[in-house]
């Protein structure tokens, strides 16, 4: 199936600014260049979008973007107009669903299955929706410098691309393993980023970020035991993208500032798209809240290293305990 009809994304046009009169005034604590990081997760990446209306209201302007899957759509949007850019994140995220991503391979994924194919889907449709969403067909095209981050399927280790070809670079990145097919890039091939570096605040810190603001996906229950195939599988997806995510802030955290936005919990399934709009609006609400506390915390200094953070997740973690940088919730925002 096509690209349905009403997947009309607006073109990239300065209507606007939709940066309040008196923002929020974070962006002298924050060291430049200062790295907005977006991690990937099919259907919740409409969280960012929530996460960007809050920033929108501080002073803060990325200097460079870096995103995994969903999260590396969300930065090219951003990269490419950012006065554009909560508009159309808007009519993306209110219009997408799994029969846009995979088109009518999503009704043969298990005939494709038996025939042992190297995907349940095509990404024919997928490719569709990014040409209709986007102008920019490279990366030099983007205002400001922009990462896609995928995973080389022969040595597992995460790439970041930010010159050449953006909509082959975009597929590479959320090609779910099993899923979707790996993407051929200068004769080598890659898979969704998530198997790397879903969260890719290291390679933040390694491309040259002295901050970085953290624009994660929400969070699901942990699947319970099971002897389902796969509800195991979930678990163990949950487990690993845990660990990664630990490992990620970690070092980023003991390096440069890192800011990360709350985000809503227990969202349901990755490809679920039927509850984005609240996500987003959750999200707005949460991260909205976290920067006013933040700008009410921070005093006149620079940030120095650490994990700014709400404290409940991190404070019996011993990975990140030891960075944490508890904002507390303070008397909410009007």
């Amino acid at each position: 199936m096509a690209v349905p009809d009403q997947m009309h994304v607006p073109s990239p046009v300065v209507t606007a600014d939709l940066t309040p009169r008196e923002p929020m005034k974070l962006a002298h604590h924050l060291p430049h260049p200062v790295a907005y990081v977006m991690a990937g997760g099919g259907a919740h990446g409409s969280v960012q979008w929530g996460l960007l209306q809050a920033l929108a209201e501080t002073d803060i302007s990325p200097d460079v973007l870096i995103g995994t899957s969903a999260g590396s759509l969300t930065c090219s949007i951003l990269g490419e107009d950012p006065l554009s850019a909560l508009s159309r994140l808007s009519y993306v995220w209110s219009q997408l669903d799994i029969e846009v991503l995979v088109g009518d391979s999503w009704m043969a994924m298990l005939s494709a299955a038996r025939k042992k194919s190297q995907s349940l889907a095509e990404n024919a449709s997928e490719r569709a929706m990014l040409e209709d969403i986007l102008v920019a067909r490279d990366f030099s095209e983007l205002r400001i410098p922009t990462a896609a981050v995928a995973t080389d399927l022969a040595t597992g280790k995460a790439t970041a691309f930010d010159s050449g070809p953006l909509i082959p670079a975009l597929l590479a990145s959320s090609a779910i393993p099993g899923m979707l097919p790996p993407v051929t890039i200068n004769g080598r091939r890659y898979v969704d980023g998530l198997a790397s570096a879903n969260l890719p605040a290291r390679l933040a810190v390694e491309r040259g970020a002295k901050s970085i603001v953290v624009l994660d996906t929400g969070s699901r229950e942990p699947a319970p035991i099971s002897t389902s195939a796969t509800k195991v599988v979930a678990r163990v997806n949950n487990i690993l993208n845990a660990r990664q995510r630990r490992a990620q802030l970690a070092y980023a955290s003991s390096h440069v500032p890192v800011l990360v936005l709350p985000t809503p919990q227990n969202l349901g399934a990755a490809l679920d798209f039927r509850g984005t709009m609240t996500a987003a609006s959750s999200a707005y609400e949460l991260a909205r809240q976290f920067l006013f506390d933040v700008t009410a915390m921070s005093g006149r200094s620079k940030f120095s290293p650490g994990l700014y953070a709400r404290p409940g997740p991190y404070v019996t973690d011993p990975d990140l305990s030891q960075f944490l940088v508890g904002v507390e919730p303070t008397a909410a925002q009007s």
